[in-house]
C-alpha cells in the first residue's frame, strides 16, 4: 500500500510540476508571440520601405547619370563656345590687321599718285622744252641748222665742236625722256600692284567679315543650346534633391521602425530571460521529483530484491537530431526575415519536409506547443540542467510530459513559424541559457 501511495505521489508531483511549468511559460510565450506578430508587421513595413528605397535609389542613380551626361554636354558646349569666341576674337584681330593694311596701301597709293603727278609735271615741262626744240628744228631744218652752225663757226674745229654739242643736247633730251618714261612706267606698275594688293586685302577683309558673322551665328546657336541643356540640368538637379529628401525621410522612418523592432526584441529578450528562469525552476523541480521517484523506485526495488543494490545505467553522449548539413551555425547573423543583426540561438539543419527528428538524448518532454517564431517546437529536459529544443516542426510524434529515449522519433521537419523554408532549428540550453550546440552534437 505504501508503495502504491509513493508511486501515485511521485506521478502527481511530476504532472503538477509540468502543468505549472506550462502555465508559467504560456503567458510569456503568448507575449512573445504577440511581440513577434508586431515584429512581423514592422518588418513588413520596413521591407516595403527598403523596397521603395531600392526603387528610388535606382531612379536616383538614373537621375545622377542624366546629370553627369548633361554636365558633360554643358562642358562640351562651354568649350565649343570658348573656341568660337576665341575664333571671333582672332577674326576681329585679323580684320583690324587687314583694315590697317588697306589703310597703309591706300596711303602708299596716294603717295605713288602724288609722285606720278610730280613726274607727270616734270614730264610736261620736259616735253615743253623738247617741243620747243623740235619746233625750232622743224623751223630750221637740219641743213639750215648745220649751215647756220657752219657760218657761225670760226673754224672747222669750232664747227665740229658746235655740231657735237648739238648732237649731245639731242642725246641728253632723249635720255631725259627715257628716264622720265621709265619712272612713269615704274610708278604706274607700283600703283597697279598697290591697287591689286588693296583689292586682295579688301577681299580678305570681306571673307574675314563673313567668317566672323558665321562664327557669331554658330556661337549664338551654341549659347541657345547651352541654355536648353542648362534648364534640363537644373530640372534634374531639383529632381535629385527631391529624391534625396524622400530617401532621407524614408531612412528616418526606417530608423524609427528599426528602433521599434529593437524595443520589441529587447522585450522579447526579457521575456526569454523569464522563460529561462521558469525552465530552470521547472528543471530543478523535475530533478527533485526525479530523485524522489528514483528513491521511491529504489525502495520498491529494495523490497523486491531483499535489499540487493540497484545498478542505474545512464546514457552518455548525444546523437544528431536529424541527418543533413548545418545550414546556419550558432552565433550572431543577419536575420533572414527581419533583416537585422541578432543572435542565432542554435543551429539550423538543412532537411526536407517531413524528415523524422529524434531526441539527441533521453529525457522528458517539458514543452510541446506552437509559437509564431519557433512554430511547432519541443523542449526535452535531459536532467542536470541540460535541455534540448527542436523548432519549426511540421508535426509532433510524442506527447506533452512523455519520457523519450535517445534516438527516439519526436517530430518531423517543417517550416512553421518565422521560417524561410523546411529545416530544423536545434538548441542546447544549460539551466535555460542557450549555448553552442556544436559543443554537444557533432
Amino acid at each position: 500500500m505504501k508503495k502504491k501511495i509513493a508511486g501515485i505521489v511521485a506521478t502527481l508531483l511530476i504532472t503538477t510540476s509540468v502543468n505549472v511549468f506550462a502555465t508559467d511559460t504560456t503567458k510569456y510565450k503568448n507575449q512573445i508571440e504577440n511581440n513577434n506578430n508586431k515584429l512581423n508587421e514592422l518588418s513588413e513595413d520596413k521591407k516595403e520601405i527598403q523596397s521603395q528605397k531600392v526603387e528610388i535609389n535606382s531612379e536616383l542613380k538614373k537621375v545622377i547619370e542624366d546629370i553627369n551626361a548633361l554636365s558633360n554636354e554643358v562642358s562640351v558646349l562651354n568649350s565649343s563656345i570658348s573656341d568660337k569666341e576665341a575664333g571671333i576674337a582672332q577674326k576681329v584681330l585679323d580684320i583690324q590687321a587687314m583694315e590697317s593694311k588697306i589703310i597703309e596701301l591706300e596711303e602708299n597709293i596716294k603717295v605713288q599718285n602724288d609722285e606720278i603727278r610730280g613726274q607727270e609735271v616734270e614730264l610736261t615741262i620736259q616735253e615743253g622744252i623738247l617741243s620747243e626744240r623740235v619746233r625750232a628744228a622743224y623751223k630750221f631744218n637740219s641743213f639750215g641748222s648745220v649751215v647756220f652752225t657752219l657760218i657761225e663757226s670760226k673754224s672747222i674745229v669750232d664747227f665740229t665742236e658746235r655740231l657735237m654739242f648739238i648732237e649731245k643736247m639731242a642725246e641728253k633730251d632723249r635720255e631725259v625722256m627715257a628716264i622720265i618714261d621709265s619712272i612713269i612706267l615704274d610708278l604706274e606698275e607700283r600703283r597697279a600692284e598697290l591697287e591689286t594688293s588693296k583689292q586682295e586685302a579688301e577681299a580678305v577683309r570681306v571673307r574675314l567679315d563673313s567668317e566672323k558673322v558665321t562664327l557669331e551665328n554658330e556661337r549664338a546657336s551654341l549659347v541657345s543650346q547651352k541654355a536648353v541643356v542648362t534648364d534640363k540640368l537644373s530640372e534634374q538637379k531639383n529632381l535629385e534633391e527631391a529624391k534625396r529628401n524622400l530617401i532621407a525621410n524614408m531612412s528616418q522612418e526606417e530608423q524609427m521602425l528599426a528602433s521599434s523592432i529593437g524595443d520589441i526584441m529587447d522585450d522579447n529578450a526579457a521575456l526569454e530571460a523569464e522563460i529561462q528562469k521558469v525552465i530552470r525552476v521547472a528543471q530543478e523541480k523535475a530533478r527533485r521529483e526525479a530523485e524522489a521517484k528514483k528513491l521511491a523506485d529504489a525502495k520498491k526495488q529494495h523490497v523486491a530484491n531483499k535489499n540487493t543494490p540497484v545498478n542505474v545505467v545512464s546514457s552518455s553522449g548525444y546523437v544528431r537530431p536529424v541527418s543533413g548539413r548545418i545550414s546556419s551555425p550558432y552565433g550572431y547573423r543577419i536575420h533572414p526575415i527581419y533583416g537585422v543583426k541578432r543572435m542565432h540561438t542554435g543551429v539550423d539543419y538543412a532537411a526536407s519536409q517531413g524528415t523524422p527528428v529524434v531526441s539527441v538524448k533521453s529525457g522528458t518532454v517539458i514543452l510541446r506547443q506552437y509559437n509564431s517564431s519557433y512554430g511547432n517546437y519541443i523542449i526535452v529536459d535531459h536532467g542536470g540542467g541540460v535541455s534540448s529544443l527542436y523548432a519549426h516542426l511540421s508535426g509532433f510524434a510524442i506527447s506533452y510530459g512523455q519520457s523519450v529515449k535517445q534516438g527516439q522519433k519526436i517530430g518531423y521537419v517543417g517550416s512553421t513559424g518565422a521560417s524561410t523554408g523546411p529545416h530544423l532549428h536545434f538548441e542546447i540550453r544549460i539551466n535555460g541559457n542557450h549555448v553552442n550546440p556544436a559543443n554537444y552534437v557533432r
